[in-house]
């Protein structure tokens, strides 16, 4: 009960946090949604795959 009531309290302060930055940013800076302010809200990670790793040079690929 605690836990919804804190979320709920930041899914307030993250609507008004992103109201105040997009009225006073800079016209050249990018927009921010209430998901950027939010604690609780979860970014996806972006994952590498180990073929990616061998082709940006990371690994060298596997002797066969």
């Amino acid at each position: 009960m605690a836990d919804g009531r804190q979320r709920a309290a930041w899914n307030h302060t993250a609507q008004v946090l992103a109201m105040l930055y997009n009225a006073y940013r800079d016209r050249r800076t990018k927009a921010l949604a209430p998901s950027d302010f939010h604690p609780y809200l979860k970014k996806p990670v972006p994952t590498v795959t180990l073929k990616e790793l061998v082709e940006m040079g990371v690994l060298k690929p596997p002797k066969e």
